[in-house]
């Protein structure tokens, strides 16, 4: 059996310990022989871990177990973070966030700058943008939140509040809290009171405010309060392979699907070109952590266009016939075109005024302080520009559908 001292660890910590890495001890650290040495930077303290992957960075400042052991496997770690007990695979955090203990963070994750979460969060597929808040005992699957103007004005999520991704038919589905528009940190936060549910997809709005204890199931408009008026009731007849109207979560997912297109573009466009040679890859990571989202969000939808063939033919024998079956055939006929529609990103250069402030900016600033200092006019650019890529997605879908069942109405299925 493997101890902490075999396999070279020591060498490799003495080596750390060169570079002007701190590190507590081979008895409390463990650094596997395919993490490459110099993916740790001189600063770096590593208290009680064991590091892993050949794409693992870790920035100078940043504190590594310092509540505990923390396993991290192929993840981009910025500058002056702080990630506590867990497990982290396959996740970017970029500088200065904070993970305070017992998580679980896996692929597809990306914390901006400032982020903060609390104890005992579960994150994969979850995107929170610089300055977002999250209380303990959060489970968020297949979300993307943003919202909020500073640290001391953001976006935020009460403890154990949960975002329901998964349904009884075995799909799963993703949720937008603010929109990509948050990265410009000109947006009304977006709060979510304790003990919350969110059944995805939905979409809560900037300004909106979910009342703690809630459970949401649609839409919360810009600037509202969702209070939880629903009543207990009981839906006879339910077959978990029968569909309803699935128009409006369509509808939802190519939104989604929309503002993480949009801040891939915003990394490789705006980020990317003037980032300092440690950001390079973190930045990188962080649009690639947003293409493995979209691929998952596809993915998910041809699963459900694939059942749809048999959810029709059992509507068809039983006593309460599909009333979406003119939606579904047309979804089962343009599954390619819908696919095409969703897969490839939007073009759009990105204004000139936004470019020549942020890279002017970004001589002396940090990028938070950067995307703050931006004059109103290149804000109103960039959030037009990023409006726009944000949006194609499901342009596109409608332009395959002909205009035909358009998945922008309403669905008024039976509260699924």
């Amino acid at each position: 059996m493997q101890t902490y001292d075999d396999g070279g660890n020591q060498g490799r910590i003495a080596q750390l310990g060169n570079r002007g890495v701190e590190v507590w001890g081979a008895d409390r650290n463990y650094i596997d022989a395919d993490v490459p040495i110099d993916n740790i930077e001189p600063g770096a303290i590593l208290y009680n871990c064991t590091l892993s992957g050949a794409n693992t960075f870790i920035g100078r400042g940043s504190r590594i177990g310092e509540s505990g052991h923390a396993r991290v496997n192929d993840c981009q770690i910025g500058r002056d973070c702080s990630l506590g007990a867990g497990t982290y695979d396959g996740a970017t955090f970029l500088d200065d966030v904070t993970v305070r203990g017992f998580a679980e963070i896996r692929p597809g994750t990306l914390l901006e700058e400032q982020v903060e979460a609390a104890h005992s969060v579960a994150f994969k597929n979850t995107i929170l943008t610089a300055t977002c808040v999250t209380g303990s005992l959060i489970n968020f699957c297949d979300l993307f939140m943003s919202g909020g103007t500073s640290r001391s004005d953001h976006s935020e999520v009460g403890s154990g509040v949960i975002h329901f991704n998964f349904d009884p038919r075995g799909d799963k589905w993703g949720s937008l809290l603010g929109d990509v528009r948050g990265v410009l940190l000109r947006s009304a936060p977006v709060f979510v009171g304790g003990q919350a549910g969110l059944v995805g997809p939905l979409h809560v709005d900037f300004g909106a405010v979910v009342a703690g204890g809630s459970i949401v199931r649609r839409d919360v408009p810009a600037d509202c309060v969702h209070f939880d008026a629903s009543q207990a009731r009981t839906v006879k007849g339910f077959d978990r392979e029968i569909y309803p109207s699935v128009r409006r979560k369509f509808s939802s997912t190519a939104r989604l699907i929309g503002s993480l297109w949009a801040l891939a573009a915003w990394y490789q466009l705006v980020r990317l070109p003037v980032a300092e040679d440690y950001q390079k890859r973190l930045y990188e990571a962080a649009a690639e952590q947003a293409r493995r989202h979209v691929a998952e969000r596809i993915r998910r939808l041809e699963k459900i266009i694939d059942k749809l063939e048999n959810s029709l033919s059992k509507a068809a024998g039983s006593a309460e016939p599909s009333r979406a079956e003119n939606e579904h055939r047309l979804l089962i006929s343009k599954r390619d075109a819908i696919v095409a529609a969703l897969e490839d990103p939007a073009d759009g250069a990105v204004p000139d005024v936004v470019l020549a402030e942020y890279r002017a900016s970004r001589e002396t600033m940090t990028h938070v302080e950067a995307v703050r200092a931006l004059s109103d006019e290149a804000a109103r650019a960039a959030e037009s520009w990023l409006v726009g890529l944000a949006g194609e997605p499901l342009r596109r879908v409608e332009a395959a559908l002909n205009g035909t069942g358009s998945l922008a109405e309403p669905s008024k299925d039976r509260g699924e």
